[in-house]
């Protein structure tokens, strides 16, 4: 018998998080019958789970081919690079609403976000060979606690000498000036490069590693933009194309995006 929308959610509390949010079904779990194709597709197909750990397989091979240089670090989006938040989309599409940052926020809190297939291996991959994983999110700053707790408790071997995590600050919006600062997450891929970084640290003590200069060596994300000085409007897939793999490697994500 399929329950009514009414039946399935009056409220979006964590205890409704909880009861509502789909595991992939890669991992075992079915997903309701009312969600969309998209978040369909992610949860319930085997093409997702074998996309995206074949793109991270292949990552990793072309980082360890690499003469790499010192203080080298690989810049990595979170929300669908990182942490699979299909639990929060299929919430939506049961409850019949849309995005909120009241709701995005309180799935935030809440910590149950899973792992994107691969994403473990590969950061895995990069700090067993010395390089720094330096995850810069536009989820809000003062959520940046929360995001930590979330992937510490998926298994990944992050520590505050190997991960740098980086809300997104007001700051880094007003930066944006569409010359040196494209996209709002470049001001903090030039304070990576420069050592000027204000990195999460559950401690609140100063972490040495990150106060020195880094150099990007390859930058991973779901979105366009989550490559540096780019936008969906400027981007040219024609020009990005010969890098894809190499410094660039995409994500899918049907669910949403600047698109």
């Amino acid at each position: 018998m399929q329950l009514t929308v009414t039946a399935l959610v009056t409220t979006l509390s964590l205890t409704l998080l909880s009861a509502c949010s789909t595991k992939p079904n890669h991992e075992g779990s079915s997903a309701s019958t009312v969600l969309p194709p998209s978040v369909k597709w992610q949860t319930q197909s085997k093409e997702y789970p074998l996309i995206t750990r074949a793109i991270y397989r292949d990552a990793a091979l072309q980082l360890m081919q690499r003469e790499l240089p010192t203080n080298w670090v690989v810049v990595m989006d979170v929300d669908e690079t990182v942490l699979d938040n299909s639990g929060y989309q299929a919430m939506l599409s049961q409850s019949g609403q849309s995005y909120s940052t009241a709701s995005w926020n309180q799935w935030v809190k809440s910590k149950q976000a899973k792992l994107v297939p691969g994403a473990s291996d590969f950061i895995t991959s990069v700090v067993s060979a010395g390089g720094k994983v330096a995850l810069v999110t536009n989820r809000n700053k003062q959520l940046d606690s929360y995001t930590w707790q979330n992937l510490e408790a998926m298994g990944l071997p992050i520590n505050t000498d190997n991960t740098c995590l980086m809300g997104r600050s007001q700051a880094d919006k007003d930066a944006v000036d569409g010359q040196q600062i494209v996209n709002d997450k470049d001001l903090r891929r030039q304070q990576l490069m420069t050592g000027d970084v204000d990195c999460y640290n559950p401690s609140d003590e100063a972490v040495a590693e990150w106060s020195q200069p880094h150099n990007i060596v390859m930058q991973v994300g779901d979105n366009i933009e989550d490559i540096a000085k780019t936008t969906q409007a400027s981007a040219d897939p024609s020009a990005l194309l010969p890098r894809f793999g190499k410094d660039v490697v995409i994500l899918p994500n049907p669910m949403y995006g600047s698109w």
